[in-house]
């Protein structure tokens, strides 16, 4: 067993020092997992509680979650008016809504004794990114160093969602399979439709932020097991592209620490209710994958899944998705609900049909882009419309639509 801690306490530092860029490159093997466990990312937005621009009080936030006996841990982000919170391991609907709960009780609790507010949603409304400061921390630093200005552009708010695997290979079929359904979450969790005080026309300005970055993407379709990535990470890092897994900034990703593999694409949504129903969504796609073993996307173009990506951050929950598979274009709505009246026939988590409910909710009235929007059109402001956002975050859930968004 001390041996045991030991190489476990090796690799941790060796993945430490990788990240920040301090030691050579390192990929840590996949952990165990089982199946269908989840973690649950939201990166969340601190702002003034009188202007609902931004600021930089993610420290302070921090420092008093860090007094906090949790289950869950609270953790700065690359600039100081973000902060991220994790999930414990979950193993059902009911785990997820209730710790997602506690969570943003928690925080937006700490906020108010720093004079802050909190929110949810993919991107600020009007904050400038020449105006962020990059938090102090060496991993940011190098970033800052690497990317240049895209660093503080990358003040964006996504949600993370990690699936447990029980096998290395099986997390790389797996990542194919949920890449080509990725664009869905997109459209679902689409919630950005402004960007630096202008409406972007997008429902999510947030996921044209992420392709920027030399490592997004979807991960190549040559890679078919975990030797295949290895070799794939070992070529890019001999190139001095890539130090860790951190490093790629695919829609999803195998996190090999973790033995999950993770979904990268939601903007974090505006009510974290939502988020305990999308990771549940997720995770039963996942295990309807699994349960089909040795099978294998049949179109893995990068053109159709770019052209997808694209149609839901455009459109959001009106966009139509082209199923790969078959060829055939249908409305986004339509394949939602008939992922999840299928997957609700098969799912073992009696929480999942309320699961269903939540994503329905979702879909309402345009989807949560058109919540915000419709505020702009009733004659609203760029500030109101961040005021509102924070509003709902604070609103304990009560099964419906947030006050704010549309009856």
């Amino acid at each position: 067993m001390a041996d045991a801690t030991l190489e476990q306490e090796r690799l941790a530092a060796a993945q430490a020092l990788a990240v920040a860029g301090q030691g050579p490159a390192y990929l840590p093997p996949f952990a165990v997992s089982q199946l269908g466990s989840m973690g649950i990312e939201l990166e969340l937005m601190v702002l003034d509680r009188l202007t609902y621009d931004l600021m930089p009080a993610a420290p302070d936030i921090l420092r008093l979650l860090d007094m906090q006996s949790k289950k869950w841990i609270a953790t700065p982000e690359i600039t100081t008016s973000m902060l991220e919170v994790a999930s414990s391991i979950l193993g059902s609907y009911a785990e997820a809504a209730a710790e997602i709960e506690e969570i943003r009780s928690s925080v937006q609790h700490a906020a108010f004794r720093v004079g802050a507010a909190i929110s949810g949603g993919g991107a600020h409304p009007f904050q400038k990114w020449n105006e962020q400061r990059i938090y102090p921390k060496e991993r940011y630093r190098e970033s800052a160093k690497k990317y240049g200005y895209l660093a503080k552009m990358f003040t964006v708010f996504g949600m993370h969602v990690h699936i447990g695997v029980p096998s290395a290979d099986e997390a790389v079929r797996l990542c194919a399979w949920l890449t080509q359904r990725a664009p869905l979450f997109i459209a679902l969790s689409a919630n950005s439709p402004c960007w630096q005080g202008e409406e972007s026309g997008f429902c999510s300005a947030r996921s044209n932020v992420v392709g920027a970055f030399p490592m997004s993407g979807t991960m190549p379709a040559h890679i078919r097991t975990w030797h295949d990535f290895e070799l794939h990470f070992a070529r890019l890092a001999g190139h001095g592209i890539v130090n860790s897994i951190k490093d790629f900034y695919w829609d999803v990703r195998p996190k090999p620490e973790f033995g999950t593999i993770e979904l990268r694409v939601l903007d974090t949504p505006l009510h974290p209710s939502y988020a305990a129903a999308l990771a549940c969504y997720a995770r039963e796609l996942c295990i309807e994958a699994f349960e089909a073993p040795g099978t294998w996307p049949l179109d893995d173009s990068r053109e159709l899944y770019a052209w997808n990506r694209f149609n839901a951050a455009k459109d959001g929950v009106e966009a139509s998705w082209i199923n790969p598979c078959t060829g055939v274009g249908l409305p986004v709505r339509q394949v939602v609900m008939d992922d999840l009246d299928r997957l609700a026939r098969r799912s073992r988590d009696p929480g999942f049909g309320q699961a269903c409910r939540m994503i329905g909710e979702l879909m309402r009235d345009g989807g949560q882009a058109r919540w915000l929007t419709a505020h702009l059109d009733a004659g609203s402001g760029m500030n109101d419309l961040s005021r509102v956002a924070s509003e709902m975050f604070e609103r304990a859930p009560a099964g419906a639509a947030p006050a704010g968004a549309p009856a």
